[in-house]
């Protein structure tokens, strides 16, 4: 008997078995980094009080939000790449309640990148003469504290969304849902409460929730565009292996 090509095989167990999200070790390395950044601060503002090191350890905060943002950057790439193969395996409707969570801590780290920058030049305009001694200087509202006050803000927005999606995601990987396109419940809603007998191609939904069905078909043509380029790809790699003369 011809023994199965692997490539299909790979293709049909994607059907059959859960697919764990594995993104918490992920966005751990970004989460442990956020509280490690607001430690830093803390540090900075209160056990390391000497006025001759404020210029320093404001200028080193602000190199340590530049190499945050380039973490917060790679996480957002690799946890994207995750959530792309989880919505080729059929799990839309968690793909789509996860998608701003994923975007949002670079979107608030980028956002923050701008307050950073605008604080700067407003400090660096006001102070331009004598910038070195307001930076020196023993008021509460030095640069550091104004630089720790707007990360502190920027960290609890975005720890608490990661938190959140970890939460989520164990709550996913524990119950091993089955993907939703090969849920019944979850295809027929295309079917529902529409005309009947119409031969225009499209749906039309009576209720309320028109603009959450249409994003249901949206994200349906999307798995289904993507599962046609997965299984064409496995079906080139097929047939040149059967093409390849045997040795």
């Amino acid at each position: 008997m011809e023994e199965e090509d692997p490539h299909l095989q790979i293709l049909t167990s994607e059907e059959v078995y859960f697919k764990k999200l594995d993104t918490i070790p992920i966005v751990s390395v970004s989460l442990i980094f956020s509280v490690s950044l607001e430690i830093i601060g803390i540090i900075f503002i209160s056990v390391w009080p000497e006025e001759k090191n404020k210029c320093d350890t404001y200028f080193i905060y602000l190199y340590l939000h530049c190499a945050y943002w380039l973490i917060i950057m790679l996480t957002d790439h690799f946890v994207k790449a995750k959530h792309h193969k989880l919505r080729i395996y059929g799990y839309l409707d968690f793909y789509r309640s996860t998608y701003q969570q994923i975007r949002t801590p670079l979107f608030i780290a980028s956002l923050w990148i701008t307050c950073y920058l605008l604080l700067a030049v407003i400090l660096h305009h006001t102070h331009k003469v004598n910038y070195e001694q307001y930076c020196h200087a023993s008021e509460w509202f030095t640069p550091l504290n104004y630089i720790v006050l707007l990360t502190t803000v920027e960290l609890t927005i975005i720890i608490s969304v990661y938190i959140h999606y970890i939460r989520k995601v164990l709550r996913f990987n524990r119950l091993r849902p089955p993907a939703d396109v090969a849920r019944e419940e979850w295809t027929s809603s295309f079917t529902q409460d529409t005309y009947a007998g119409s031969s225009e191609v499209g749906c039309y939904h009576r209720r309320s929730n028109l603009e959450e069905l249409l994003e249901m078909q949206a994200d349906l043509i999307r798995y289904l565009r993507d599962r046609n380029d997965k299984f064409g790809h496995a079906i080139m790699l097929f047939a040149a292996q059967r093409s390849l003369p045997e040795t």
